[in-house]
Formats: structure tokens, sequence, C-alpha cells
């Protein structure tokens, strides 16, 4: 099981980004039509490989791009 709730999140306005920097994940922001949509951009093949096997894995990448946006909305 891997939890990333309790990952910690550094946000980039400038590059409109937020990166978990101990799990080397980056998560992307755009915004269409006035909302911002979060895409996974970096995340080590090890790690994917793991949450892969998963069978929740959809959800905990899905958990780990809100989780970002969470952080992004909130510094924004």
């Amino acid at each position: 099981m891997i939890d990333v709730s309790e990952w910690v999140w550094v946000f980039d306005k400038a590059c409109m980004t937020c990166r978990n920097v101990e799990n080397d994940v980056v998560v992307v922001f755009e915004k269409v039509n006035n909302v911002f949509i979060g895409k996974l951009r970096d995340i080590p093949m090890d790690l994917f490989g793991k949450i892969a096997e998963l069978e929740n894995g959809e959800k905990v990448i899905a958990d780990i791009v809100k989780n970002a946006k969470d952080v992004f909305l909130r510094h924004l």
C-alpha cells in the first residue's frame, strides 16, 4: 500500500508545478476554461511500477494529482 496523503508538495508558481522532492514526482498544471488541470509529468519508473502492481493503482495516481492540486490551489 502506498499512502500519498502525507506527501509534502513544493509549489512553484512560475513553472505551474507541484513537486514531491522525497519521491521525485512532479505534477504540472494548465488552465483550461478557467479550471486548473493537473497532469503527472515526472515519476520514477520504480515507483510507477510499484503503483501499477497495486489493485488500486489508478486511484493512487489520481490521489497524487489531487493532493498536488489541493496544494497548488491553496498557494495561488
